[in-house]
């Protein structure tokens, strides 16, 4: 085991967001085909202890997320401490990422000392595709309204010279619904709907139509509804797989499967 870090995921923040990035680092682990092999991953999921991110920015709900999170790894320092490990963490929430809750979590983490690296997935995703798709000017992002309203891409991609794409204002709602949706959203329904599959599908389209060369998938459930690596020879990105893999590297780089 040597110097090889422990994985904590921060869960509670989407019904299959914690299994999925789970289930990732799994995917993307070299192994010697042995249970033992794979890379300690402790996984808390305490959503009753934390908030809707979106409605937390849009109606300043009293208590910010961050606090909810905070008390998770909280949890996962002692358990590190008994284990006498070091380790590095995620969350696997795109929202979650707005500076109005991802920097009061970082304070508060800092306070505490503890010895775990916190990854950011937003930038993470940003580096994914400096790395891999170097000549991509264009970027489309399908994303909550919370996550749209902060600009957390807008403002990484920028910093780098890249144009965003959304969708036009009037859509917006209609993107976050089909996230959202308590009868046929893709956080309510397992399998996904046919309507929410269908207008991602619509999303997506406009997004190609309007020049982007590649497509962020910017909620942590989107990737249930378009479960491809490219969608009409556009390439898809899941923030969750970027996470993972850099998650992969900081714990021990000779794990990391290449791609």
């Amino acid at each position: 085991m040597g110097n090889e870090k422990v994985i904590i995921i921060g869960g509670g923040v989407g019904p299959q967001a914690g299994t999925l990035l789970h289930n990732y680092i799994i995917e993307n682990t070299v192994t010697n085909g042995t249970d033992q092999d794979h890379l300690d991953v402790y996984h808390f999921s305490r959503s009753s202890d934390i908030p809707d991110r979106t409605d937390s920015l849009k109606n300043g709900t009293a208590e910010n997320p961050a606090r909810g999170m905070y008390n998770t790894f909280q949890i996962a320092a002692s358990a590190i401490l008994i284990a006498n490990r070091c380790a590095v963490g995620g969350i696997p929430c795109n929202t979650f990422h707005a500076p109005e809750i991802f920097d009061k979590f970082k304070k508060m983490m800092d306070s505490i000392k503890s010895e775990i690296k916190i990854l950011n997935m937003i930038e993470e995703t940003v580096q994914t595709v400096l790395q891999n798709y170097p000549d991509v000017k264009k970027i489309g992002i399908m994303s909550t309204t919370g996550t749209r309203k902060t600009r957390v891409y807008t403002e990484q991609f920028h910093k780098h010279g890249l144009e965003v794409i959304q969708v036009p204002e009037k859509i917006q709602p209609k993107l976050h619904d089909t996230i959202y949706n308590k009868e046929w959203g893709i956080k309510a329904i397992t399998p996904v709907s046919t309507k929410a599959r269908i207008n991602f599908e619509e999303f997506s389209n406009y997004l190609i139509e309007e020049g982007s060369e590649i497509l962020i998938l910017g909620c942590t459930e989107i990737p249930l509804a378009l479960p491809y690596k490219k969608y009409k020879d556009i390439p898809l990105i899941d923030p969750m797989v970027s996470l993972a893999r850099a998650l992969i590297l900081e714990a021990n780089p000779e794990k990391l499967k290449n791609i």
